[in-house]
């Protein structure tokens, strides 16, 4: 059985069960978030002292259970094949979260999903979504699936979201679909500085950007995500993810979305010169 070891604990998140499980408490207990039935979120992946408040909010607006969680990251490393899956157990400093095999093995029948245990060694857009879910839900089961940018194409995101969908309905699966995603990234760091000014003018920018997606995002518009995205050049890592997310909710039944929080990393980092925005959204 393949067994993968976190890669990023230490790093974007405590490496102790004590600590993580403190540091999550803590964001849990700041906010105060209504709580509905969803079928998909969306949900930051960077470092938790940075996006931690927006994570939190949209875990903690969850209230229906589920059998599997199915999380779309992107593939930042570009390692291993185009869309990737896994099997076996995933550990965090929480314990062990086992792979939905029998969902694994129908999701890549004849579709564009392979099994590859590389893509994911590294990769840490879907990590980092674990914690937050042992935590809020306790034991669960779940399907990893990894885009790497190069196919956040319109055909492709529409073939793996309806893909999740069928399966989900033929195993008669109640499922949980995160799409992992930070949103613009700004600055030199980024390769992206397309405007410039004092850090009130840049952050109002940055969220005009952020906000025009996430307003398609809660109208369940994957093509519209996809295609600004494109013709705009944006830098939200995971729009491929995103789509693929609301091409199975809109599949599964889902009529809109809602924003529950929007951050950005300025609010901890005070640097205007590398900023990157974070949104939780539900999708019911």
């Amino acid at each position: 059985m393949q067994i993968r070891n976190p890669a990023v604990a230490g790093a974007f998140y405590p490496f102790g069960s004590d600590e993580l499980r403190k540091t999550i408490k803590k964001f849990f207990d700041e906010i105060k978030v209504e709580e509905r039935k969803v079928l998909g979120i969306v949900s930051p992946h960077a470092g938790y002292v940075y996006c931690g408040k927006t994570a939190a909010s949209v875990y903690k607006s969850i209230s229906n259970d589920f059998d599997t969680a199915v999380i779309l990251g992107p593939n930042h490393m570009g390692m291993g094949v185009g869309v990737a899956t896994s099997s076996g157990i995933w550990k965090t400093p929480f314990g062990s979260v086992k792979i939905d095999e029998e969902f694994t093995k129908k999701l890549t029948k004849g579709s564009i999903v392979m099994e590859d245990f590389k893509s994911h060694l590294r990769e840490h857009s879907i990590e980092v979504q674990l914690p937050w879910l042992q935590y809020r839900f306790g034991d669960f089961k779940f399907i990893p699936i990894s885009i790497n940018p190069i196919y956040f194409d319109l055909k492709t995101c529409k073939e793996i979201g309806e893909k999740i969908a069928e399966v989900a309905n033929d195993l008669k699966r109640k499922i949980l679909i995160v799409a992992s995603s930070d949103f613009t990234h700004y600055g030199s760091i980024y390769g992206y500085k397309p405007f410039s000014g004092s850090a009130n003018e840049v952050l109002r920018k940055i969220k005009e950007i952020d906000m025009e997606i996430i307003g398609y995002i809660e109208k369940i518009m994957p093509q519209r995500v996809l295609e600004t995205c494109d013709e705009k050049r944006l830098t939200i890592c995971g729009c491929g993810g995103i789509a693929s997310m609301l091409y199975a909710a809109k599949k599964l039944g889902a009529k809109e979305g809602k924003l529950i929080d929007y951050s950005t990393s300025f609010d901890v980092s005070r640097d205007v010169d590398a900023v990157v925005g974070y949104a939780g959204i539900v999708i019911y």
